[in-house]
């Protein structure tokens, strides 16, 4: 575990080498600090990426991406289905976004940002909503039409024809990390909304215990896919430079270390010539593994699942963000 280097360092150099000032996307802050390098362990490739990191509202991003042109190749099936699995894996999937939604909003019309196959969507079918999605996969989209009769437009967000102040929510749920103009984002998301509509949205979490500890063998980095890594702090700069303000904010129990222990395994095996193949090619474990895990996720992953719950440091973060109801719809 030796490639990645820890701690701040000045970025004179990295900004020297690339001929222009490193500034943050969101709030436009020049103080910028170096965060970590990690490569794509999810493939098992050995490209490293740099991640940095704004002093003033905590947003950390790559400094480097791969090009919007080039970035399909860094997904693959793999990934695509290991995501539309997630979508479905179990009939209360999505009872706690239902839930918080119902705490804001009980109908209108409902806007998915990313919406893959329809899985959200699905769960929200009813007669009080209105459902709408973004998908750039025709595939994907074509899957959530057929099982929820919404509106699925196929293609970037920028280019998607809807109304200003249409809608009541609109939702993105591990989504806005791999956008790369986060700010624009926010701003269309502001335009579509109605006054007092509500913007709510889940991410992987920066500034969550196991970020912290695991640093770049955390699952939740996802290197290069995720361009923007999110705290609750850099949420609120975000949302509060479109005029939204904070109504939710939470991290449900969750936890990421038994895929972020893959990588370390991977790292230990690999010093000693065992190759272990991609998290990307490892399919559902068999019965045993499953029953040897037990204990496991009994006395320790569940508990500290619920305490880095409680303490708001969990790797899953959920915000909610309303427009103001006196704001005015632009044209």
């Amino acid at each position: 575990m030796s490639e990645q280097t820890s701690g701040p360092r000045d970025l004179g150099s990295a900004n020297r080498s690339s001929d222009k000032p490193i500034s943050c996307p969101v709030c436009a802050e020049s103080e910028v600090i170096w965060h970590l390098a990690a490569p794509d362990r999810f493939h098992l490739r050995d490209v490293p990426y740099e991640l940095v990191r704004c002093k003033s509202c905590g947003l950390v991003w790559q400094k480097n991406p791969p090009p919007p042109s080039e970035i399909g190749k860094h997904y693959g099936e793999d990934y695509h289905i290991g995501i539309t699995n997630a979508g479905d894996s179990s009939p209360g999937r999505w009872a706690l976004q239902n839930t918080s939604i119902a705490k804001f909003k009980s109908g209108g019309n409902l806007l998915d940002l990313g919406c893959s196959a329809g899985a959200f969507l699905n769960s929200m079918k009813s007669t009080s909503w209105r459902l709408h999605g973004i998908e750039i996969s025709p595939e994907e989209a074509k899957h959530a039409r057929e099982r929820t009769g919404a509106d699925v437009f196929v293609g970037d967000i920028f280019d998607a024809p809807f109304e200003p102040g249409h809608f009541d929510v609109i939702t993105s749920f591990d989504v806005l990390e791999h956008l790369y103009e986060p700010k624009r984002v926010i701003e269309k998301i502001n335009y579509w909304l109605k006054p007092g509509g509500i913007y709510y949205l889940a991410v992987p979490n920066i500034a969550s215990w196991e970020a912290n500890l695991l640093k770049s063998y955390w699952y939740g980095l996802e290197m290069p896919r995720h361009l923007f890594m999110y705290s609750p702090r850099s949420l609120r700069a975000l949302a509060g430079s479109a005029g939204l303000t904070e109504v939710l904010c939470s991290t449900p129990p969750a936890s990421y270390i038994e895929k972020s222990s893959h990588y370390i395994c991977g790292k230990i095996c690999g010093a000693f010539g065992i190759k272990r193949p991609p998290l990307s090619k490892v399919g559902e474990p068999g019965l045993a593994w499953k029953i040897a895990r037990q204990p496991f996720r009994i006395l320790l992953r569940d508990p500290y699942k619920h305490a880095a719950s409680w303490s708001n440091a969990g790797p899953a973060l959920e915000m909610a963000f309303q427009k103001p109801a006196t704001a005015r719809i632009s044209q």
